[in-house]
């Protein structure tokens, strides 16, 4: 393996945060006060890079919350079903969050159909949505209701999210999601 060429890649894309593994509360916490830490040293103090900064948060927060909702029993092959992938990059003109997870087949339907909505609705739409759905006292009995994603998709503004569902076997898929912020 060239680690050289492996190091040059990491660097050049300028991947503020990576991670592979299974996620906690207190890994989730020290991973925003990382990626916090990391953006006050080498980033401006700008609108885009708190919008950037609230919207990884949010994405860090949902695959935890995701990842606890589910019971795959472990494993999957020899992939852990509690594992997830984040990998959060400053490029040139945008910022980039992106994630993978596990989750159970039955509930990616009702994901993927709850992101065509959010992504389709304009933006006044989608804010009206949120408040609806935080005046709401009783959706946290009922679950967020994609409540992250609308979130997600308000602050990101233009940008539409992106994800994508691979089925692993008739009762898993793999779950990714993209989001990119423009950074001025």
């Amino acid at each position: 393996m060239d680690y050289l060429k492996s190091y040059r890649n990491v660097f050049d894309q300028n991947i503020i945060l990576l991670f592979k593994g299974q996620l906690n509360f207190d890994l989730v916490t020290s991973m925003i006060s990382t990626l916090g830490t990391r953006l006050e040293i080498s980033e401006d103090s700008n609108t885009s890079t708190r919008k950037f900064y609230n919207i990884a948060t949010e994405c860090i927060q949902n695959i935890y919350y995701q990842l606890n909702e589910i019971d795959l029993k472990g494993k999957i092959g020899t992939y852990d079903a509690k594992s997830a992938l984040i990998m959060v990059s400053a490029r040139k003109k945008f910022y980039s969050i992106q994630t993978g997870n596990y989750i159970p087949a039955e509930k990616s339907k009702e994901l993927k159909k709850r992101l065509d909505e959010i992504r389709e609705l304009p933006m006044n739409e989608l804010t009206k949505l949120y408040k609806k759905l935080i005046a709401e006292e009783d959706f946290t009995s009922k679950g967020t209701l994609g409540l992250g994603f609308i979130d997600i998709a308000r602050k990101a503004g233009e940008e539409k999210l992106r994800y994508q569902f691979q089925e692993v076997n008739d009762n898993v898929d793999f779950f990714t999601f993209q989001i990119r912020i423009p950074r001025h």
